[in-house]
């Protein structure tokens, strides 16, 4: 016999979900040097280009030490060789990379991080990432599990055609040996891109295990299987000798203001940087620009609405974050709105299931004619509410514009349903129903 129960809204409890604190930006300055073509890599008795940069890094990490900033160093061969050619690095504590990364005092790298990387060329040379992170190693600094830049597939810059599982970023989620009998695994890729001018590097908030290795969207897409975390940098920022840095300001105090304000999705981790270039930092008034703007930054980290972190403290807050909020990634383009179609939204049943959101709930649960449920999470034109049968099988999908949506099940045969809510700005993880008539 088929019963009628009628539910009162005013019945639902509002705190049937639990609600992600309100996110924050957590930022990160960070650095390359760049070589020059004449000076080869591991004979050079001067080190001219190194000896050039030396005292103005290390007056730059003094001066973010002394704002309570935070900084990625990231560097090449070169310049680590540099440092152990002319100042004895591996038999001294005074050269410039032991002295950075102890900055703050222990435990050390928590002001200043030391980020591995390599230039493949100009010229040929016979290092790899390994090689790198251990010649930093015997500098008496310690190198981090973070690749320092590396490219990704970007169509807007690269033929389709010339994309291939051999791609910069796939190399690192194995094991690389060095050729001084090292090895080195990354656990953070981050960037994503090392494309001159950084104008075409990913514009991505958030921390995420890349899909696909034979595709640019795959990049995007969550894989909770794969061996290697991708931090985004965010709108990827770019203090060079030329632009103007109120620019700069008034693009990071908008983007945090989003982030803080309700307007950017709340169930997401924003992270970002700032990059800097060793080439700039003999040019005339580059300090003073970059104190202005780290005092900025100041600013709004006093509003509460930046956090500085290294990348290795961004990883850290992300997985106390995802632990807390029982969400398993994130990502959030640069400039994207809750309306914008998502890159990777799951296409089934299994795909859901990775996801670890509760913002739904439903009552009576078992149901019978009638089912009131509840959605506590981002709310857009693009919210839609699906119901599976136990075969896996879509038994209804509509569109909702309200946190409480009635369903009529009257048509529906005993037995047990999945009820999913989707959009472009976060899903719920399934939730079981059951019909019981």
């Amino acid at each position: 016999m088929k019963k009628t129960i009628t539910i009162a809204l005013m019945a639902l409890t509002l705190g049937l979900t639990a609600q992600v604190p309100t996110p924050t930006l957590y930022f990160t300055i960070t650095s390359h040097n760049e070589m020059t073509a004449t000076e080869p890599y591991d004979t050079a008795p001067t080190y001219t280009f190194f000896n050039q940069t030396r005292d103005t890094l290390r007056k730059i990490v003094d001066l973010i030490n002394s704002k309570n900033a935070k900084y990625d160093l990231q560097t090449c061969q070169k310049f680590v060789l540099g440092s152990i050619h002319s100042e004895s690095a591996a038999t001294t504590s005074t050269d410039i990379l032991e002295y950075a990364y102890k900055l703050g005092g222990a435990p050390y790298g928590s002001v200043v991080q030391i980020d591995p990387r390599y230039k493949t060329s100009p010229p040929t040379y016979t290092y790899n990432m390994a090689d790198v992170a251990h010649l930093i190693d015997s500098t008496g600094a310690t190198s981090s599990k973070v690749v320092g830049g590396f490219v990704y597939y970007n169509s807007t810059v690269t033929p389709a055609s010339s994309y291939s599982a051999s791609s910069d970023w796939v190399p690192y989620t194995t094991t690389i040996n060095g050729t001084f009998n090292n090895n080195w695994k990354a656990d953070v890729i981050w960037g994503a891109g090392s494309l001159p001018p950084h104008s075409h590097d990913a514009s991505n908030f958030g921390t995420w295990k890349p899909k696909n290795t034979n595709d640019s969207v795959g990049f995007f897409c969550h894989d909770p299987n794969q061996t290697v975390w991708i931090q985004g940098n965010g709108c990827s920022w770019d203090l060079d000798a030329v632009i103007n840095i109120q620019t700069i300001i008034s693009e990071i105090r908008a983007e945090s203001t989003k982030i803080r304000n309700g307007t950017y999705p709340a169930n997401k981790f924003y992270n970002a940087t700032m990059m800097i270039n060793f080439k700039d930092f003999q040019s005339v008034g580059f300090r003073a620009k970059l104190t202005q703007i780290i005092d900025s930054i100041n600013v709004m980290k006093g509003q509460g609405k930046i956090i500085w972190a290294t990348i290795n403290q961004k990883q850290a807050a992300f997985n106390a974050w995802s632990t807390a909020n029982s969400i398993a990634y994130s990502e959030w383009r640069c400039g994207q709105t809750v309306t914008l179609a998502p890159t990777c939204a799951p296409t089934g049943i299994t795909e859901y299931n990775d996801i670890k959101d509760s913002y739904l709930s439903m009552m009576p649960n078992p149901a019978i004619d009638q089912l009131t449920i509840s959605w506590g999470g981002q709310m857009n034109e693009k919210t839609v509410l699906y119901i599976f049968d136990n075969l896996g099988r879509k038994v209804h999908e509509e569109k909702i514009l309200y946190s409480i949506t009635k369903v009529n099940t009257q048509s529906y045969n005993s037995g047990i349903y999945t009820v999913i809510i989707a959009n472009d700005a976060g899903q719920s993880r399934p939730q079981k129903l059951i019909i019981s008539k």
